[in-house]
């Protein structure tokens, strides 16, 4: 449970920094391709702890059953 709630503070996270990074420079040196390489990478790991939550969530609830 502990594993899924920071789980889902790293998404969250993730995808903060990922919109912060799209709209403004916050950081000068990420321009150009290197800026768009970093908010996909942020956005696909984001996606990929979503994906491992949502099924640790849902074999709790098939163990609860």
């Amino acid at each position: 449970m502990i594993q899924s709630i920071t789980g889902g503070l790293v998404v969250i996270v993730a995808l903060i920094f990922a919109g912060m990074l799209a709209v403004q420079d916050i950081l000068p040196y990420l321009s150009g391709w290197k800026r768009i390489v970093t908010i996909c990478i942020l956005v696909l790991y984001a996606t990929y702890r979503f994906s491992r939550i949502y099924k640790d969530f849902k074999l709790l609830k098939q163990n609860k059953d």
